[in-house]
């Protein structure tokens, strides 16, 4: 779990440091800066799969996603996270840093990077880089590698048996997901074969629920079960093959003759089955993190609330291998259903994003427990506001 965030000069990230639970929902007006901090989390993603320099390539380049409002040269990071493998062991605590420089041609390279690991009363150090010199090694303080390039992260390579490897996989199973039912990405049929996990826009979600179908008939008895709890008409859900070699979500209900197919179901049933299909998806397939983006969309608030229930329902069972969720929002409904200390008010101010937790706020949970008003109330009122 990710338990404390320090960014600088990344898009309007200019100066944060934000720590963070296992369920953090941000709330916040319209440019305020709330998917900036979800792309910085996807970015790191992206560096340790796909390299740095592809990282910036996609947001086209550089500049145009350093700071604006200076002229800054230099995009830091700084994460420190912790596994944990039961209640049982002590976790292991990760603390890693990136400082990146670049200019108007978009050209980048790495000043500082640094990793370390700790386990129980150990320390090591796995990355100790300025400039690209410098030490990857080992717990045992013995040589990994040589860093090809200076404009290449550590973590760019996947190295057998090296410590460091881990986090890289760790930070590289990070998943985020935009699903928009209207863009018709989601009612794709998708091929016959199994996945590993919904993609970003959900264009493979006909193929990942065949593969819960097929594959995890536990955690597919699971979602069926709470759709047909919030769609009493709803009798079940198919992923039949076609003579294609591909499939397609459909559905049976209660006095019809013929199934519904993914084109004609609507917009907030689809959108609550993926949502079920991630709470609900075996640990196997899960990720450490879900980022989402307005989960509220095409939702009627009973649905919002049923899936705030059963994230927490599952969050439970599942324990320390419970993924840790990001969410932005938008909805008064969606903040009634979460606690004041899950909750992080996002603000712009002189073109810099800052972040709040109401929760440090005196009175406020006072006023919360008398049941004068709600989170929602509270939030649409600006009393949540950190001005």
């Amino acid at each position: 779990m990710i338990k404390r965030l320090r960014i600088s000069n990344y898009l309007s990230l200019r100066e944060v440091d934000l720590e963070l639970g296992k369920r953090n929902l941000l709330i916040g007006p319209n440019m305020a800066g709330k998917s900036n901090l979800v792309d910085c989390f996807k970015f790191l993603t992206q560096m340790c799969i796909s390299g740095l320099v592809k990282a910036f390539q996609d947001r086209n380049g550089f500049p145009e996603v350093v700071w604006k409002g200076g002229d800054e040269s230099r995009i830091s990071f700084r994460l420190t996270g912790e596994v944990s493998a039961s209640e049982k062991e002590s976790p292991r605590v990760y603390d890693y840093e990136l400082s990146v420089i670049g200019g108007a041609t978009g050209l980048v390279s790495i000043e500082r990077e640094h990793l370390i690991v700790r386990a129980g009363n150990e320390t090591s150090t796995l990355i100790d880089l300025r400039h690209g010199q410098g030490k990857i090694t080992h717990a045992n303080g013995d040589t990994v590698f040589k860093l090809p390039s200076p404009s290449q992260s550590a973590l760019e390579f996947a190295v057998p048996g090296w410590e460091g490897t881990a986090v890289k996989n760790l930070i590289s199973r990070w998943h985020y997901y935009h699903l928009t039912p209207a863009n018709m990405k989601l009612r794709s049929p998708g091929p016959a074969v199994a996945q590993t996990f919904l993609s970003e826009s959900g264009d493979n979600f006909s193929s990942w629920l065949m593969t819960l179908q097929s594959g995890f008939p536990d955690e597919f008895r699971l979602i069926k079960r709470a759709a047909m709890d919030v769609f009493p008409d709803l009798e079940e859900i198919l992923t039949p093959p076609t003579q294609f070699a591909t499939t397609y979500v459909t559905t049976r209900e209660r006095h019809l003759k013929q199934p519904i197919s993914i084109w004609r179901m609507s917009d907030g049933e689809l959108k609550f089955l993926a949502l079920l299909s991630l709470i609900f998806a075996p640990p196997s397939l899960g990720a450490p993190l879900y980022c989402i983006e307005e989960p509220e969309n095409h939702l009627h608030p009973r649905l919002l609330e049923t899936l705030v229930e059963l994230l927490t329902q599952r969050q439970n069972e599942l324990g320390p291998q419970a993924a840790q969720i990001i969410a932005t929002t938008h909805s008064p409904h969606l903040v009634d259903k979460v606690t004041l200390d899950e909750l992080i008010v996002v603000e712009k101010s002189n073109g810099a994003t800052h972040f709040t937790r109401p929760a440090s706020k005196e009175g406020l949970r006072e006023l919360l427990e008398r049941e004068e008003l709600g989170l929602g109330d509270l939030w649409y009122s600006g009393a949540l506001s950190g001005n």
